[in-house]
């Protein structure tokens, strides 16, 4: 459980810099319970992960890169990537300075292994997403671990830049930046499932729910039916036994499906938490009343991208030229599955993502290259028009992209003068 809390703890910066001001000036004067310093050892191995994991990615992706993954301009995700990089690499040391104040010792023995996640930028960009949405979900399960008020405000001043990021990493993912009003917390053991293939080499000290990974290759959409693979699904307990469990951000309970016929349930933009149990009652969306036991695996994390935000078209107008299209009927449809496995492990723990970007209904088709003048455009669109610049200069592959008239009112004016001044 603890290994969540790190994560979540991870951000807390400069507000447990204040918190242990007087610790170091007299380190007898707080005490500190064995649960919060572990909390801290291993949010510092979280941070030490996310480090890790965008210091590599800076270092291995040039500007180019970026420009072939569809972004309007480099400088766009890099400086974001750069900016989350600052505050988890401030957090870690942070971290670390807190832990030894407390008498503690920093946990500097981990391998993590994130090769897997830097195949391209479109594969980087999903797995960024992922993991700082289940940092918030892990923020979320920590601050119920913490019963020290001032620790808990600090915490909790670290959830809300673990928010940041998940919100302008979806915005980079092509997405919607806040698809839903609510958040889901989950508990260490939880989180493990997600991302403890990623870790290898030292002890947690926390046991990881089995993981568990979805087999579909293809878009994933309210109605896709499911298929899974996991350590736990061996035939000990029959299929008809048990159930595939949905929960996602404002929902009471789980919406529970047998099994044998999981389906993704309608009306669901955004993360969408999937486990497999032993009971078909509905697991509760609270950390406090959850029949935990019951968790067969999981939960593993899908995207259920039906939405595209204007702000993320405008960043990445690109995009739907950088995937294949999986059907004619939604012609920017696009998935990619992540499988993260521990390098060296006798558990194997698996990460699997799903993304998909679908095209929204409409009557303008705008077909959009960089260019060294910018294009001329109505800031009023009312009718459909095909808009075409057809002098390149910087090599972009021109992108069909389908709005409707009152989305490219609103970003004609100011989306394409940026895309080109980029």
């Amino acid at each position: 459980m603890v290994f969540t809390s790190l994560y979540s703890l991870c951000g807390a910066g400069f507000a447990l810099l204040q918190l242990l001001a007087p610790v170091t000036a007299r380190p007898v004067a707080r005490s500190t319970s064995s649960s919060t310093l572990l909390a801290l050892q291993f949010a510092n191995v979280l941070e030490q992960l996310e480090s890790t994991f965008y210091a590599q990615a800076l270092q291995k992706f040039n500007q180019s890169d970026f420009t072939a993954a569809g972004f309007a301009s480099a400088q766009i995700p890099l400086q974001q990537f750069q900016a989350i990089f600052k505050d988890e690499a401030t957090h870690t040391t942070t971290l670390q300075s807190a832990i030894n104040s407390l008498g503690g010792k920093t946990v500097s023995n981990c391998t993590f292994n994130v090769a897997s996640l830097l195949t391209d930028v479109p594969t980087m960009v999903a797995a960024a997403r992922l993991v700082e949405n289940i940092g918030v979900s892990a923020y979320l399960g920590a601050l119920t671990l913490i019963n020290d008020t001032v620790l808990s405000t600090a915490a909790a001043t670290i959830m809300t830049v673990e928010a940041r990021h998940q919100t302008i990493l979806n915005v980079l993912a092509g997405a919607t930046a806040i698809p839903q009003a609510f958040d889901v917390a989950l508990n260490p053991s939880e989180i493990l499932a997600l991302t403890g293939g990623l870790i290898s080499g030292c002890n947690l000290g926390i046991p990881a729910n089995v993981p568990l990974r979805v087999n579909n290759s293809g878009s994933i959409q309210a109605g896709t039916k499911l298929t899974f693979t996991s350590a736990a699904l061996n035939g000990t307990v029959p299929v008809g036994e048990l159930s595939c469990q949905f929960l996602a951000g404002g929902f009471p309970v789980a919406i529970s499906q047998p099994l044998s016929n999981c389906s993704v349930p309608a009306n669901v933009t955004g993360p969408l938490l999937v486990f497999v149990t032993n009971s078909s009652q509905p697991l509760a969306n609270n950390i406090r009343d959850a029949a935990t036991s019951t968790i067969v695996a999981g939960p593993t994390l899908i995207f259920i991208d039906n939405q595209q935000d204007a702000l993320a078209i405008a960043a990445r107008p690109g995009l739907n030229s950088t995937v294949a299209p999986t059907s004619t009927s939604n012609p920017i449809t696009s998935s990619t599955t992540i499988t993260l496995t521990p390098v060296t492990s006798t558990k194997t723990s698996t990460l699997t993502l799903a993304t998909s970007s679908k095209a929204m209904s409409g009557t303008v088709t705008l077909t959009i290259a960089s260019t060294s003048t910018p294009a001329t455009l109505s800031k009023a669109v009312t009718s459909p028009v095909t808009i075409v610049p057809t002098t390149v200069s910087n090599g972009w592959t021109a992108v069909t992209t389908t709005i409707s008239p009152s989305q490219a009112s609103g970003i004609l004016a100011s989306a394409v003068p940026s895309m080109s001044s980029g």
